[in-house]
């Protein structure tokens, strides 16, 4: 059945252990947390070192995890047999999932992301042979397309110089999930149990409907909605930091938001650094988060469209040096002043459009949010959900944007875009100083008119 954590764990507590758990979504964390409280609930800490067994969706045997789901365990009381970030709730339709997974893991989580494209290999039917050595641009626009939609010549070379990496192979069979049914309907001793966890799973599949059948489903996926990412975001951390005693304010939790990009695994890391750098003090502000909470390169990013924004050469050449001295790419800090304007003339076609409320550039967070927000959230329902589009992003993200796009002419965006292109262009064509590139176009953008 389809349940709840709170609910799961209440039944743990009063001893009725169904006989499997599927935890799935992509909020990994929360994904995660659920995995590790449910385990909790049914192990003694004294009994997991010979009562857990613990298999990696890259190495699970179907026949290892039925014989072990059929065998007493190794001391008297409760058995969990645990599958983390299974691949065998993956198909065809759920290729947008794991493409998603990938792309967002390849700097942070690499295995992870090499064993994602493994899976996505098995479920199109190829295999690592088929996209080395850039085979991958022989397969059809067709085929690909049947699998994602996304930009693939920037993510494909690169995870698949992962999996080279590190030795992950992979592809061209789908596994069969018939043995490991039939074990579940036809019942598995009563102390033991399995736990899957999988960041993206076909509700259509077999497997996915047995364990609805036979034990429980829990779903945490990350809300479309950029304001119920924040809302998630600052429940969990009022949590994490009640139980140290400690609080956040509403500004300090917007500034970490922006740090992390409202990653709710990424925000709890620095929360924890937050707390210590807090000592005795009970209220976590702004400045403890400027002070504690490392510059990223995503910071220096925003620094220098902010920069861009307000005309300032020098600060935009400064903060284009420093994202040198980080190991950003080119290319990467090109796309991201690509976007800055691409969302800067969308704020001017929405402003001038009249189908939101008039706004004003001196009008504060608060008031945007209770009576401009909502129109724009009404234009993601009306006009799609393109994930570029400005009316998807955080309503802070289109705040400042409408508050900056009154800086700018229509036609002065619009010749910002094409010198992004043919920019663009040029750096992936010719021999051209990446550099130097960059710094003549952020003078140019920058000269006041």
């Amino acid at each position: 059945m389809k349940g709840t954590l709170k609910t799961a764990l209440g039944d743990i507590g009063r001893g009725k252990t169904a006989p499997c758990y599927l935890i799935h979504g992509d909020e990994d964390y929360l994904v995660e947390d659920a995995m590790n409280r449910i385990i909790e609930g049914i192990l003694p800490p004294d009994q997991k070192d010979l009562n857990l067994f613990h298999l990696e969706g890259e190495d699970e045997d179907i026949d290892a995890i039925c014989n072990s789901l059929l065998t007493p365990p190794l001391i008297p009381g409760k058995k969990v047999v645990l599958v983390r970030d299974t691949r065998l709730f993956h198909s065809k339709a759920s290729s947008a999932d794991v493409i998603k997974e990938i792309t967002s893991n390849i700097e942070k989580e690499p295995r992870r992301a090499a064993r994602a494209f493994a899976s996505l290999l098995e479920m199109r039917g190829w295999s690592i042979e088929d996209v080395k050595d850039g085979q991958w641009k022989k397969i059809s626009d067709a085929d690909w397309k049947s699998a994602t939609e996304t930009d693939r010549e920037k993510w494909i070379p690169k995870v698949i110089d992962l999996c080279d990496r590190l030795k992950i192979t992979g592809g061209g069979k789908w596994k069969d999930t018939h043995r490991l049914e039939g074990v579940l309907k036809g019942g598995i001793p009563d102390s033991n149990c399995l736990i899957m966890t999988a960041a993206a799973a076909d509700k259509r599949k077999r497997l996915f409907k047995t364990m609805t059948d036979m034990g429980v489903v829990l779903s945490f996926s990350k809300s479309r909605s950029e304001s119920g990412q924040k809302g998630l975001l600052m429940d969990t951390v009022k949590d994490a930091l009640a139980k140290k005693g400690k609080r956040l304010t509403s500004d300090a939790l917007l500034a970490l938001g922006e740090k992390t990009g409202f990653n709710l695994r990424d925000s709890l890391k620095e929360i924890e650094k937050l707390i210590a750098y807090a000592g005795d003090r009970e209220t976590i502000d702004r400045n403890d988060i400027d002070a504690a909470v490392k510059k990223t390169a995503e910071d220096s990013v925003f620094d220098l469209t902010s920069a861009i924004v307000e005309k300032n050469a020098g600060k935009a050449l400064q903060t284009l040096q420093q994202l040198f001295n980080q190991g950003v790419n080119h290319i990467l800090i090109l796309s991201m002043i690509v976007r800055e304007v691409r969302l800067l003339l969308q704020g001017n076609i929405i402003l001038e459009s009249g189908e939101i409320p008039a706004f004003r550039p001196g009008i504060d967070y608060g008031t945007f949010q209770a009576g401009i927000y909502p129109s724009v959230k009404n234009l993601v329902d009306k006009y799609g959900r393109n994930g570029k589009w400005l009316a998807t992003q955080h309503p802070y993200v289109i705040y400042k944007t409408f508050r900056n796009a009154g800086r700018f002419s229509r036609k002065e965006l619009i010749g910002y875009m094409k010198c992004l292109a043919d920019l663009d262009l040029a750096m992936k064509s010719s021999g051209a100083d990446p550099q130097l590139a960059l710094k003549r176009l952020l003078i140019g953008m920058c000269q006041r008119r």
